[in-house]
C-alpha cells in the first residue's frame, strides 16, 4: 500500500500545480517549475520508488524462502494422497 501511494504521488505530481496555482511561479535551470517539477518525479521519483520496491520485495522473498525452509517437512503419507 505504501509503494502504491508513493508511485500515484510521483507519477501524478502535476496535480499539485492545478490545485494549487500560486505555485506555479518561477523557474528551475530556466524551465517553468509547472513542467520541470513533473517531468523530474515522473522520472526520476518512480525509479527511485521501484528501486526501493524492488529492494524492500527481494528481501522479503529472501525472508520467506529462510521461513519455508524453517518448517517441518511433509510426510509420506502427505505426499501419496495428492499423488492418486
Amino acid at each position: 500500500i505504501i509503494f502504491t501511494v508513493l508511485l500515484l504521488l510521483t507519477g501524478h505530481s502535476a496535480s499539485i500545480f492545478v490545485l494549487f496555482p500560486g505555485l506555479q511561479q518561477g523557474t528551475l535551470w530556466g524551465f517553468p517549475i509547472q513542467y520541470i517539477i513533473p517531468i523530474l518525479l515522473g522520472w526520476f521519483g518512480i525509479a527511485a520508488v521501484c528501486l526501493a520496491m524492488t529492494l524492500v520485495c527481494n528481501k522479503f522473498d529472501d525472508e520467506m524462502a529462510e521461513y519455508v525452509k524453517t518448517l517441518a517437512p511433509e510426510t509420506d503419507t502427505s505426499t501419496e494422497n495428492t499423488q492418486k
